[in-house]
This record gives C-alpha cells, structure tokens and sequence, in this order.
C-alpha cells in the first residue's frame, strides 16, 4: 500500500520546484511577479499530481512528464486569476491569500492569467522538442486547448455565470460541472496517459476515470462551499448561495449530492481495473479527493 500523504508531500515539492524554473526571467517586472505571486500562492497541486500519477502508474520513467504537469497547473492557475474577478465571481480570497486582482489590480490580473496560459503553451512546445515527444506534444497540446476553450472551462464559466438566479436540472448541471472543473481535470489524466505512451485501451479506462472523478470533485467542492468556513478552505464561502448559483447541494440536497459523490467515487476506482496493472496510486488519490475535508 502506497503512503499517499507522503506521495503528495513529494509530488507538490517537485512541482513546486520545477514550475519556478519556467517563470520569465525578462519583460515587465510587475506582469512577472504578479504570475508569480499567484502561481507560488499554494494550492495543492491536484491536477499536475493526477498527470504524473497516471504516468506513475503506467511505469513510465522519464522527468519530461514534468513539463505536461507543470503546464496544466499554469493553465489552471490562469483560470482560477480570472474566476476570481469582479466581472465574473468576485472573490478577494484565493488559498488563503488575497487574490491577483486585489494586490494587482483588475488589469494586471487579467494579463498575468493570459501570461501563465499562453506560458503554458510554450511550455509544452518545448516539451515537444524532445527526443521522440513532437506527436505527443501535439496530442497533448489540442486535448489542453479543448479543455480550456469554448467547449471546456469557458464554456462552463458562461453557464456558470447564466445560471445564476435560475434552476437546474441534474443532467445541466453535470454538464456545467463536466466543462468548467471536469474538462481540465480529465484532461490532466489523459494527458499523463498520452506522455507516458499509454496505449489507445488505456487511455479509454482513464478516460471514465478522470469523468467520474471530475464530477464527484465538484460535488464534494460544493458541499464544502456548503459547510466550509473561510477559514477551513482559503476562500470565501457561502458565495454560490449568495448569488443563487445551482450547486449540487441546491439541487439534490446535501445529503444526496454527497451519495452521489460517493457513487462516482466507487465507479471510478472499479473502471481503473481495466488498466491491468497496480492502481493503488490512482485509488489513493480518488479517496483522498472525494472524502477530503478542505
């Protein structure tokens, strides 16, 4: 059995690391260190940690892995700069810290979000110019844009920002929840799949995996947005009730969404059999995210 909080410690200090090396070195010194400031402000580093778990459990070796992981968590690290705007859900908080546009204002935070993902993007095409990784780097790079774009977490934040005041059903609110948290989430599996020279059947069982677990994520984000302090998350809570955001507490009850939860967890960890090898690493992770207390 793998010692999981000591699996994440290692993982987010090597992200941690890494990632610092790919910040500009030259430009503006205000862009740069307003990147900075939110890249380095924490978090726990879950979507590059799901790209080298899954290669972690193919068995593949090789630290170019690295530059998919850090790249996703820039691309996530933009998205969570610009979430937290006046224009879209106006938080002042952001793990723990306050957020980009409240030390740097609305402007500069907008271009450090659109700094970090078009640095993603270069990231990844530098891991493209590895030995034998340029198919790679391009599979990698159109299933990151997917999941970025108007049929992933943009699209998912226009119908965030659509539904306030109104009521959904069960199926429009996974759908909501598949494109703005799931899409990334998902692609943060595939493409440590895709990196570590998954097959095309393996790829399909992580591919169920990941959708199962980005739903329940959010589920379980919801019901802790529900129940949370401020203090316990290291953002605002009780925001989506203010704003009379569909959530999946609202929609289902809290006890419910959390069955639902836990449903979506069991599912995901028996589809992971299919990859015919040692899972323990992706079950631990599963666990740790669904039954999570912050």
């Amino acid at each position: 059995m793998i010692d999981i909080d000591q699996y994440l410690k290692e993982k987010q200090a090597i992200v941690n690391q890494v990632i610092k090396s790919y910040l500009p070195q030259s430009g503006p010194p205000v862009i740069r260190e307003a990147m900075c400031y939110s890249l380095e402000a924490g978090g726990k580093r879950l979507r590059p940690i799901l790209t080298l778990a899954v290669a972690d459990t193919i068995g593949f070796e090789n630290n170019s892995v690295l530059d998919v992981a850090c790249a996703i968590e820039m691309i996530h690290t933009y998205s969570l700069i610009h979430d937290d705007l006046p224009a879209m859900d106006d938080s002042d908080l952001r793990r723990g810290k306050p957020s980009c546009h409240r030390v740097y204002g609305d402007a500069m935070a907008i271009l450090a979000g659109d700094g970090l993902l078009t640095l993603a993007f270069e990231v990844l095409a530098r891991f493209g110019y590895r030995e034998n990784n340029a198919d790679k780097a391009l599979r990698i790079t159109a299933e990151l844009a997917a999941a970025s774009g108007v049929n992933g977490m943009i699209g998912g934040q226009v119908l965030d920002l659509e539904a306030e005041g109104n009521k959904l059903t069960l199926s429009e609110l996974n759908d909501l929840s598949a494109r703005k948290t799931g899409a990334l989430l998902k692609a943060s599996v595939l493409c440590g799949g895709i990196a570590a020279d998954a097959s095309s059947e393996q790829l399909e069982v992580l591919d169920v995996y990941a959708t199962k677990l980005g739903t329940a994520f959010q589920i379980v984000d919801d019901l802790l947005d529900w129940e949370s302090t401020a203090e316990d998350l290291g953002k605002p809570t009780g925001a989506d009730q203010i704003r009379y955001k569909p959530t999946y507490p609202s929609v289902l009850g809290p006890e419910k969404a959390r069955e639902y939860a836990e449903m979506l967890y069991e599912q995901a960890v028996v589809s992971i059999e299919g990859l015919n090898r040692s899972t323990n690493i992706l079950e631990e992770l599963a666990k740790r995210l669904i039954f999570r207390k912050k």
